[in-house]
This record gives C-alpha cells, structure tokens and sequence, in this order.
C-alpha cells in the first residue's frame, strides 16, 4: 500500500514513517519512496507491505517532481543551502527581477547536474554525514519548467530571524549552532545591505536537486546563491493537497 504523507520541516525521511507507523499502529514493513532534505517540507510517499519491494522503490524514486522552493541571493554555501557554511558573499543591491527570470529561462531542458557536496544520494539523512563529499557525481536530468514567482527583500534581522526559526527544527547533529553563529556574523557585519529572495516553482525530473539548482544558479549570475526553503508540491500523480498529515 502507497501513503502519501507530509514531511514536516525539521524531520528527516525516517522520522516521519517513524512517526505515521506509531500514529496509525502498522506492524507491516514499511520504507519511504523518495528523499527529502530535513529543512524541506512536502509529500514524501511510503510504502508498506509488498510495496517496500526494491523494484517498486526504485518505480516510484523514478516519478517526476513538482517544487515551490525560495533562493537567498549573494550568498553561497556548503551544502548549497542555509544549513551550510557561507563560502561566498557578494552585494547584490543591483539585482533585479528580469535578470532573474532570464538564468531560470536557460536552466530550462536537459542538463549535467552534480550532486550537493553533501548529498542523501549518497547516504540516508537517517545516517548523514558531514564529511561524505558527493559533489565528484553526476547525471543527467530535465527541467521541465522552472517559473520566477517574485523577487522579495528583507532586513538582515528579518531574514536571521527566518534562518533561526527554520534550523532550530531540526534534530541531531547538523552543526547548527555553528552555523547559527557564523550566519549572525556574516548578516550583521553590513546591516545596511538588504537580503534578496527569489520565489520559484520548478517541474522537474527524478534526480533533481533543487540545492544544486540554485547553487548554479547564482554561479551563473555571478552573485552566488543557496537554498532558503524548499516544499514538494508533487510526486507523480501524487500531489500535497490529498497529503496526510498527523
């Protein structure tokens, strides 16, 4: 039997069927059907009984994917999202809205993608590790369709706020209260700047990594970019309106 169910932010993949087992008392086998990032939110589909079957697992990872999913401009990190170490911080008191809209138009059709540096690909959140570099790998895939919603601005303090409140929901050992400092440090040093958001909404194909999306992204407009929050939207026929939550 296939559930599509809602992965909370903070949660990772194994915590939420953990959690949907005891809520609903399944005895059956069951596995998750997909990967979602521990700050991402959205459907996650699980499989229970003979749905856990190695052949239907690798079926359903196969099925396409729909992401609305929020950029920080003019920083650049680690792990190509907010839960990482900045690398890279440029101004981009410049930017505007159709620059955007023009890369997102070339990231559309078939492309190479390498994985994030640190990648679920290459080991479950469940067992994550910091010093598993997955970035050396590789594969094609598609993008569908990849729309510019908007581009926002936010004061340092507003913005530290978001990061604070989104990172404080994740469990075990992800370094953030590291991170949390290094980001205090980073935002304050130039209060005067504002804090660029791009709002997007991408169709795309299994093996997609939005982290890595954005990361090239801002490679392409020469400021750098990283994840702010990422929710899947759709799975295949499976879509985030008819999810469970619990």
């Amino acid at each position: 039997m296939i559930f599509n169910l809602y992965k909370q932010k903070g949660e990772t993949p194994l915590e939420c069927l953990q959690k949907f087992r005891k809520a609903k008392n399944i005895q059956d086998k069951m596995t998750y059907l997909g990967r979602l990032d521990p700050l991402a939110e959205g459907v996650l589909l699980v499989g229970s009984g003979e749905d856990t079957s190695q052949e239907n697992r690798e079926k359903f990872f196969a099925l396409d994917k729909e992401y609305d999913f929020v950029a920080v401009f003019g920083f650049a990190t680690d792990t190509y999202d907010i839960m990482g170490k900045v690398v890279r911080e440029e101004n981009v008191d410049d930017l505007n809205e159709m620059e955007i809209r023009k890369v997102a138009m070339i990231y559309e059709g078939e492309r190479e993608q390498k994985y994030p540096k640190y990648s679920s690909k290459i080991q479950g959140w469940e067992n994550y590790s910091l010093a598993s570099d997955s970035s050396q790998f590789s594969r094609k895939i598609f993008i569908y369709k990849l729309q510019t919603n908007k581009l926002e601005t936010l004061s340092h303090k507003e913005f530290f706020g978001r990061i604070l409140m989104d990172i404080s929901k994740v469990k075990g050992d992800f370094r953030q209260a590291e991170i949390l400092e290094l980001w205090q440090e980073k935002l304050f040093k130039h209060p005067e700047n504002k804090i660029f958001l791009g709002h997007f909404k991408a169709h795309v194909s299994s093996g997609t990594y939005v982290r890595s999306l954005v990361n090239d992204m801002g490679n392409t407009l020469g400021c750098g970019a990283t994840v702010l929050s990422i929710k899947r939207t759709r799975v295949g026929d499976y879509q985030i309106k008819n999810s469970l939550q619990f």
